[in-house]
């Protein structure tokens, strides 16, 4: 059944069908007119062999000569003269008519009364009148002889002859059709394989480049329309080529955009579903999905579907904000169309953690310096109008409202220089003086200047070197800043009456881990577990019990952060509340110089 589906198979099926389709009308109308034309030759043969017997009878021949002159005639042709009802001379053909033949022929009162009007008459006649009887062609008419006697010449001849003579043309013409026919088959089958050839080798160019393989061509074998088309092909394939190549260029350059962009794209179709999304965008539906706000596990924040829904609705940009946990977004959301009608909706989701947390770390340095500089200005201000006003009576009276007026005026000094020394820092621009010393004699000196205070808060401070050897680069007025808040802030919330405080320096080097380690352990109020995450921002209050005393500048520990971390080092907090604290600063060995 391929075979008739292929165009080798229709062409030549069309052509067969044609040819045959042709070869039988033609058929028939040679039949027919074959046919008609051997009716009028019998016909005319006996008319003329009617007259020419007539013509012997007038002429007085006797009867043995017209039976010599019957057997000049063709066997197919029969002649009966009859004369008052009888046979005076005859020629049979193959039917051998007998008495009841003639009887019934002589008998015939519609062809003597034809016959009477001494015309030639020609129709077709049975002698035995059934009608399964052979028919024939018979011609008659009556001539006089010489002695006045009437007779009647019959000359008939048998269809047979007719439809003898017509089934060799059939035949003739049957054989000559299927030889036609397989003649112009073979042709046909031979010209539509060359015309399908072309066509098949295109079909297999037409798959390959369907599967992508823009390279394979199609050979040019003919100079006519397929050939043309060939080369059309061949033109088509090759710009489809460049224009393949050109979108996927286009595609990984958009690709490559949309993964290099720092903001989130997401495009969305008409019925919100996601179409394509860039990895910050991901990581933004990631971070929504698990986040605690999302209890029923929804693929995008109700504002963000709000939003949606709205810019369907008015088909204007929509801009707005989405917060959950302690992150914040802007989504900016625009409209792409097809036409007058709405293709997409392309959202682009900007993370404002960061601004809005520097935004309001700001708000909160303001406040809080503006917090601390209010206090000691307002104790300057009251102990200068004090004096100014004459309240202090005695120079001891003068001499103490100058001195507190002195201390705050240093506080306030104190204040400054921390926080342009933590903006210095923060800015990059402090450059440490690093010096290789021995850790020891470092720590030993440091620690032996908080013996004093310690005594006075009832706090046993001591010293713990695991490597009482160990030499390391680092900056000692820097490092020494950050022991001295550590050790300051410990001895502050451990010291207090009726109470053994203890506050240990600790050093060990880890060579295996690569790490110095520095921890300063008190067994004092300890921190809040919800504060410990704050401790290192600036001007950051934790509880009642860890309030600063009016010689803090409360940045002190983001001071000691950023030295630390200017050593390539971190600084971590373990507390628990009402046991005590661990700071610990750890300080890489292998970057050591």
């Amino acid at each position: 059944m391929r075979f008739w589906h292929s165009i080798v198979g229709k062409i030549w099926g069309t052509i067969i069908l044609l040819l045959t389709g042709v070869l039988v009308a033609t058929g028939f109308f040679i039949a027919i007119v074959y046919g008609d034309q051997n009716t009028e030759q019998i016909t005319g043969g006996i008319e003329a062999t009617t007259e020419h017997i007539g013509n012997l009878i007038e002429e007085g021949t006797d009867t043995e000569t017209l039976s010599s002159a019957f057997q000049l005639l063709d066997k197919s042709t029969g002649v009966i003269v009859e004369q008052n009802g009888k046979v005076v001379a005859s020629k049979q053909t193959s039917m051998h008519l007998d008495s009841g033949a003639y009887s019934h022929l002589f008998a015939d009162n519609k062809m003597n009364d034809h016959l009477a009007e001494g015309k030639f008459i020609l129709e077709q006649y049975n002698f035995y009148g059934e009608s399964n009887g052979e028919s024939v062609h018979m011609g008659a008419q009556r001539f006089k002889t010489l002695d006045g006697h009437i007779n009647t010449v019959y000359v008939y001849r048998s269809y047979d002859d007719i439809l003898r003579l017509t089934g060799q043309v059939t035949k003739t013409l049957l054989i000559s059709g299927i030889v036609a026919i397989l003649v112009t088959s073979v042709l046909s089958f031979i010209l539509s394989s060359r015309m399908a050839y072309p066509l098949r080798e295109m079909k297999k160019v037409a798959i390959a480049v369907s599967k992508g393989n823009f390279d394979n061509r199609v050979p040019t074998y003919t100079h006519d329309e397929i050939g043309d088309l060939g080369i059309a092909f061949n033109k088509m394939a090759q710009q489809l080529k460049y224009n393949i190549s050109a979108l996927r260029q286009e595609k990984e350059q958009l690709s490559n955009i949309l993964v290099g962009m720092a903001d989130g794209v997401i495009k969305f179709n008409i019925d919100k579903t996601i179409i394509l999304s860039n990895p910050p965008a991901e990581q933004f539906l990631h971070d929504w999905f698990f986040s605690m706000e999302n209890e029923d596990k929804v693929l995008i924040p109700p504002n963000l579907d709000l939003m949606l829904t709205n810019i369907l609705e008015t088909r204007e940009e929509q801009v707005g904000e989405i917060v959950f946990g302690d992150q914040t977004y802007v989504a900016i959301l625009t409209l792409l169309y097809n036409g007058d009608d709405i293709r997409s909706i392309v959202t682009v989701i900007r993370d404002m953690t960061e601004e809005k947390r520097l935004e309001k770390m700001k708000t909160d340095f303001v406040n809080n310096v503006s917090h601390e500089l209010r206090t000691p200005i307002s104790m300057l201000q009251g102990y200068s109008e004090a004096i100014i006003d004459g309240v202090a009576q005695t120079d001891e009276e003068v001499r103490e409202f100058a001195q507190i007026i002195y201390d705050e005026s240093l506080r306030i000094g104190r204040l400054v220089n921390d926080m342009l020394d933590l903006a210095r820092m923060e800015a990059g621009f402090e450059q440490l003086d690093k010096q290789r010393l021995q850790v020891e004699p470092f720590l030993d000196k440091v620690v032996s200047n908080f013996e004093v205070l310690a005594k006075d808060n009832n706090v046993k401070l001591q010293l713990v070197m695991d490597d009482h050897d160990l030499e390391y680069t680092f900056d000692p007025d820097r490092m020494e800043q950050v022991l001295v808040n550590l050790i300051m802030n410990a001895i502050r919330h451990t010291g207090r009456e009726d109470y053994e405080g203890v506050v240990e320096v600790h050093e060990t080097a880890d060579f295996h881990s690569d790490e110095l380690v520095i921890k300063i352990i008190d067994n004092g109020s300890g921190i809040p577990e919800a504060d410990i995450p704050f401790l290192f921002e600036r001007f950051y209050k934790a509880d009642k019990a860890r309030t600063r005393g009016k010689t803090g500048t409360g940045i002190g520990l983001s001071i000691v952060k950023n030295i630390v971390e200017a050593h390539n080092g971190k600084i971590t907090v373990e507390s628990h509340l009402g046991i005590g604290s661990t700071f610990i600063v750890t300080l890489p060995l292998s970057t050591d110089i």
